[in-house]
């Protein structure tokens, strides 16, 4: 995707790239928000569930749709770190080389990593690490809308 060439045009297309990669990373925010609020809805009707209704089974649901909402969550906070370090990147795109030996210096530094390889991690495999870490909270994100309908499905047949 990226190289560290010093060229004019290959800078350009670096910062173009990462803005690009930026934009997409934006969207983890978004999806956040939308399961921060399935994660409060499933801990509202839950609650109701085990003092109301009394339904064993759809308060089961309720929580481990909680519980996956907060998996959900950690990786949103994670991708938005990844989001905030390529910001950074972006910025910096004209001394590439330099700024990802001083990033891996500072993670290594606070044990965000656990060691630096010999050869400084090139932004290909750090846009792959990131798109990983999305990809998951994309899945948790879609385990908790399944599990939510069919315990609204449940819940319809079972009070009909």
């Amino acid at each position: 995707m990226l190289s560290c060439d010093n060229t004019k045009s290959t800078k350009a297309a670096n910062q173009t790239t990462l803005v690009i990669f930026c934009s997409l990373l934006a969207i983890s925010q978004q999806l956040n928000v939308l399961s921060l609020l399935l994660t409060i809805i499933a801990l509202c009707f839950g609650m109701m569930a085990s003092w109301w209704i009394g339904s064993f089974l759809f308060t089961i649901c309720c929580l481990v749709a909680f519980l996956l909402g907060l998996i959900s969550k950690y990786y949103a906070l994670r991708v938005e770190f990844d989001k905030k370090l390529f910001d950074y990147l972006v910025i910096n795109v004209d001394r590439l080389p330099n700024t990802l030996i001083e990033l891996d210096d500072a993670l290594l530094q606070f044990n965000l990593i656990k060691s630096r390889q010999l050869s400084v991690r090139s932004i290909r495999e750090r846009q792959k690490g990131t798109i990983k870490l999305f990809k998951k909270q994309v899945i948790w994100l879609v385990l908790q809308i399944l599990l939510l309908i069919g315990t609204l499905i449940s819940g319809i047949i079972y009070f009909n």
